[in-house]
């Protein structure tokens, strides 16, 4: 197969090799490739609905207790425009 970039994905992979990112054209390819690899992985990874629960549950508790709560004072809207004259 050959590949022939568009004028604006050279300039990209250019201005990529110019700050060291990637080394030749060849390894911006091979980003590409990894990168649809992996997101390709990740849409055919077969998760059933009581997994997705538990994963949504565990990262509903890594939040717990970050909440910060005001009082419904706090939260009116006189409250917080009281120094505009609102």
């Amino acid at each position: 197969m050959t590949i022939t970039p568009t004028a604006e994905q050279e300039e990209i992979l250019a201005a990529a090799i110019q700050a060291g990112l990637i080394g030749s054209a060849e390894e911006g390819l091979n980003v590409g490739v990894e990168l649809l690899r992996s997101r390709l992985a990740i849409r055919h990874r077969a998760e059933t609905a009581e997994e997705w629960i538990e994963r949504f549950h565990a990262w509903i508790d890594s939040h717990a207790g970050q909440t910060v709560v005001l009082s419904d004072e706090a939260m009116s809207r006189e409250f917080i425009y009281r120094e505009r004259g609102l």
